[in-house]
């Protein structure tokens, strides 16, 4: 069965195997700060539907708490070791599943495997 993957822009991306749907860093937004979508509307509504969600780093770009509040009850949500207590309003978003991790954690979702490896990014363009 092939991988099927979808980009939504940024750093927003469906990734569909095996029956699973991973979602990465999800931005739903028209318009965040300075950065604003230049091509097409915002994802539709199914672009929020996703077994697990993936947040590489904690900047508002890739941990949008407007984006993860659309996610369905229960999704699983692997974020960076610390998130919750560096990011308090998480706690809120208590519908979802928030599991910590570090690089070289294995994650098992669906027949899936998902290996948290380190995300390197200084702020600058």
């Amino acid at each position: 069965m092939p991988v099927e993957i979808t980009w939504w822009g940024h750093a927003t991306c469906t990734l569909e195997d095996s029956g699973t749907r991973v979602l990465t860093d999800p931005l739903f937004a028209r318009r965040l700060a300075h950065l604003r979508r230049r091509r097409g509307a915002p994802p539709p509504p199914e672009a929020a539907v996703a077994d697990v969600a993936l947040v590489s780093h904690l900047h508002a770009d890739h941990l949008h708490l407007p984006s993860l509040q659309r996610l369905a009850p229960g999704t699983l949500v692997l974020v960076p070791k610390g998130a919750p207590r560096v990011v308090p309003a998480l706690r809120r978003l208590d519908h979802l599943r928030f599991v910590e991790v570090v690089p070289g954690d294995l994650t098992e979702v669906g027949d899936l495997v998902v290996r948290t490896v380190s995300a390197r990014h200084d702020g600058r363009r």
